[in-house]
Protein backbone atom coordinates (compact mmCIF):
# COMPACT_ATOMS: atom_id res chain seq x y z
CA UNK A 1 0.00 0.00 0.00
CA UNK A 2 0.48 3.60 -0.45
CA UNK A 3 -0.16 6.91 -0.57
CA UNK A 4 -0.92 9.02 -3.28
CA UNK A 5 -0.52 13.07 -2.91
CA UNK A 6 -1.79 15.59 -5.21
CA UNK A 7 0.33 18.56 -4.12
CA UNK A 8 -1.69 21.10 -6.28
CA UNK A 9 -4.77 20.42 -3.73
CA UNK A 10 -3.53 18.61 -1.45
CA UNK A 11 -5.84 16.17 -1.78
CA UNK A 12 -4.53 12.67 -1.24
CA UNK A 13 -6.05 8.22 -1.24
CA UNK A 14 -4.50 5.19 -0.85
CA UNK A 15 -3.88 3.00 -3.88
CA UNK A 16 -1.50 -0.22 -4.29
CA UNK A 17 1.33 -0.55 -6.41
CA UNK A 18 3.89 -2.25 -7.90
CA UNK A 19 7.53 -0.86 -8.24
CA UNK A 20 10.74 -1.84 -10.31
CA UNK A 21 13.39 0.29 -10.10
CA UNK A 22 12.09 3.47 -11.32
CA UNK A 23 8.76 3.28 -12.77
CA UNK A 24 5.98 1.38 -11.73
CA UNK A 25 1.84 0.58 -11.95
CA UNK A 26 -0.47 2.32 -9.56
CA UNK A 27 -3.94 0.71 -8.93
CA UNK A 28 -7.18 2.87 -7.44
CA UNK A 29 -9.61 4.50 -8.89
CA UNK A 30 -9.82 5.57 -12.45
CA UNK A 31 -11.03 9.66 -11.21
CA UNK A 32 -8.42 10.00 -8.52
CA UNK A 33 -5.58 8.83 -11.71
CA UNK A 34 -7.23 11.08 -13.77
CA UNK A 35 -6.72 13.65 -11.28
CA UNK A 36 -3.27 12.42 -10.46
CA UNK A 37 -2.31 12.67 -13.94
CA UNK A 38 -3.57 16.04 -14.80
CA UNK A 39 -1.69 17.56 -11.33
CA UNK A 40 1.70 19.64 -11.91
CA UNK A 41 3.21 18.00 -8.90
CA UNK A 42 2.37 14.50 -7.20
CA UNK A 43 4.11 12.38 -4.42
CA UNK A 44 3.81 8.60 -4.04
CA UNK A 45 4.39 7.94 0.02
CA UNK A 46 5.01 3.95 0.83
CA UNK A 47 4.07 3.10 3.77
CA UNK A 48 5.60 0.35 4.83
CA UNK A 49 8.83 1.84 4.58
CA UNK A 50 8.00 5.73 5.20
CA UNK A 51 9.72 6.54 1.74
CA UNK A 52 8.38 9.05 -0.72
CA UNK A 53 8.78 9.35 -4.38
CA UNK A 54 7.98 12.46 -6.65
CA UNK A 55 6.06 10.95 -9.79
CA UNK A 56 4.53 11.62 -12.97
CA UNK A 57 1.72 9.26 -13.98
CA UNK A 58 1.67 8.01 -17.79
CA UNK A 59 -0.97 5.79 -19.62
CA UNK A 60 -4.25 5.02 -17.61
CA UNK A 61 -6.04 2.19 -18.17
CA UNK A 62 -9.42 1.89 -16.04
CA UNK A 63 -7.83 1.37 -12.33
CA UNK A 64 -4.62 1.05 -13.40
CA UNK A 65 -1.81 3.54 -14.19
CA UNK A 66 1.55 3.21 -14.95
CA UNK A 67 4.68 5.95 -13.34
CA UNK A 68 7.86 7.23 -13.10
CA UNK A 69 9.46 8.52 -10.26
CA UNK A 70 10.98 11.66 -10.87
CA UNK A 71 14.18 12.08 -8.40
CA UNK A 72 15.89 10.26 -5.99
CA UNK A 73 13.54 8.88 -2.67
CA UNK A 74 13.63 11.31 0.48
CA UNK A 75 12.62 10.21 3.74
CA UNK A 76 9.11 11.20 5.42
Amino acid sequence: MATITIDDDGYSEHVAYELSSQTGLLFGARELLVRAKQAKAVRLAILTTRLEHPIRIGNIDESCANFSILKNTNRR
